[in-house]
């Protein structure tokens, strides 16, 4: 029988899982080995993701790992998914490269960052997280950074091993994220988030991810909107009522024997083909549909289908546009601004985060069930406005706007998925910037 792994996240040890491990054993028989990159490790600023990949590759080899494709099935948690693709992106990624992962199941896994990741740098961080460190009020700097929301990590990495190439499809690593839409109860209830299991976005833990190229340079007026870049291939995609980033993991006492949960873990990891793992991509995607339909029409809109739909905006010199501002509004056929604008943007713009080392990367997270239900007729638009002011002041204010039609808007925003959207703006030099004169003007 193949080796199953669990890989642990930020801030959390192996014992963490002796009941989720114990769980498995009971149910599949199985034996489970840990991977501990334990509290010291992921707590230290000194520390980079990268270190975190070499000390897999220590871990995996001194643990005496098998190391040929499709030997080993893991499950991560959180952060552990993060560091997982890191080093399946830097080892295997190439031409007949194959990862020994067979099957891989993500229990609420920051693909695309987490909301608290900029906040544990300041608050969550230094005072509550960084006494429990070996290096006092040191929280993992870098992996924090890795871990906020819009982060050029978290964009890269999906180019490369999403976009570009990917190892996540039904012949070679089958992955199924299974995530929670609760956020916490009590004292902690402070983290909780719009669309997140407290810790996680819904739609930032999915590998279900696209990119756009939005062109503002050509015609900033006309802006064009190139083909959409997705994967091949799905990944699995499993939402459970009632969990939140700690349940999904049977972390606590109170989280334990959970049929529901560990059914679909070992359903997960008993996948055999091709086959089975497409209809277990299309049973994941139906039960989530029926969940997400099961609160669309409720007042409270914290388990809405969500959209993290993140930008960057660059000019095309290559450099990085940081001051910009996006809105989304309606305007009737006379131009007139329509009276759902005021909607759309109360209600179908959850959250903005910039990030912090760098504001060009932004993420928008879209409130689609919202969205959807107001533009619901086939004449209806949508137009998303961009306006940039240049690094220097001798550059003219750039703007424009992209107008999106019915089917456009469903095209774009899906609930449940990170959208990476490219911006390319036109870089105009007033006249004024660099002049050159004759001689017989000195």
């Amino acid at each position: 029988m193949k080796p199953l792994v669990i890989i642990h996240g930020w801030n959390d040890e192996a014992k963490s899982f002796t009941a989720l491990a114990n769980a498995l054993l009971q149910h599949t028989g199985r034996k489970v080995e840990h991977i501990w990159l334990g509290n010291y490790t992921s707590l230290d600023d000194d520390v980079h993701i990268s270190d975190l990949v070499a000390a897999l590759g220590r871990a995996w080899v001194s643990s005496q790992l098998p190391d040929k494709a499709k030997s080993v099935d893991v499950i991560v948690h959180s952060t552990g998914g993060l560091i997982l693709r890191s080093w399946i992106a830097k080892q295997y990624t190439g031409i007949g490269l194959t990862p020994p992962i067979n099957n891989l199941v993500m229990l609420a896994p920051a693909n695309f960052g987490s909301p608290l990741a900029h906040k544990g740098r300041a608050f969550y961080g230094r005072v509550l997280k960084g006494f429990g460190s070996d290096k006092p009020l040191e929280t993992g700097e870098h992996i924090l950074k890795a871990l906020e929301i819009a982060s050029p990590f978290s964009w890269q990495l999906a180019e490369a091993d999403r976009i570009t190439h990917t190892v996540y499809n039904p012949t070679q690593v089958r992955t199924t994220v299974i995530i929670g839409n609760c956020g916490y109860d009590g004292i902690s209830s402070i983290a909780n988030e719009r669309g997140s299991d407290g810790t996680i976005y819904l739609a930032g833990a999915s590998l279900n991810c696209a990119r756009v190229e939005a062109d503002f340079a050509s015609n900033p007026q006309q802006p064009t909107l190139r083909t959409m870049a997705t994967p091949a291939d799905e990944c699995a995609f499993l939402v459970l009522d009632k969990h939140d980033h700690s349940s999904i993991a049977l972390k606590e006492p109170r989280h334990k024997g959970n049929p529901e949960l560990i059914d679909a873990i070992a359903t997960a990891l008993a996948i055999r083909n091709g086959t089975d793992y497409r209809a277990w991509v299309k049973q994941c995607q139906s039960r989530t549909d029926a969940l997400m339909d099961k609160y669309a029409k409720r007042r409270d809109d914290y388990k809405h289908g969500y959209q993290n739909t993140v930008f960057r905006v660059r000019d095309d010199q290559g450099n990085e546009a940081t001051d910009y501002v996006i809105e989304f509004y309606q305007k009737t056929h006379r131009g007139v601004l329509n009276q759902k604008t005021r909607e759309l943007n109360a209600k179908a713009i959850a959250k903005v985060h910039a990030y912090q080392d760098n504001a060009s990367y932004r993420s928008f997270m879209i409130n689609c069930t919202q969205l959807h239900a107001m533009i619901n007729e086939k004449g209806e638009n949508l137009r998303i406005s961009l306006s940039a002011m240049p690094d220097l002041h001798h550059e003219k204010t750039l703007a424009g706007h992209l107008e999106l039609n019915h089917q456009s808007i469903k095209t774009l925003f899906v609930a449940n998925r990170t959208l990476l959207i490219n911006i390319t703006l036109k870089r105009e030099h007033k006249q004024k910037l660099l002049t050159l004169q004759g001689a017989d003007h000195w």
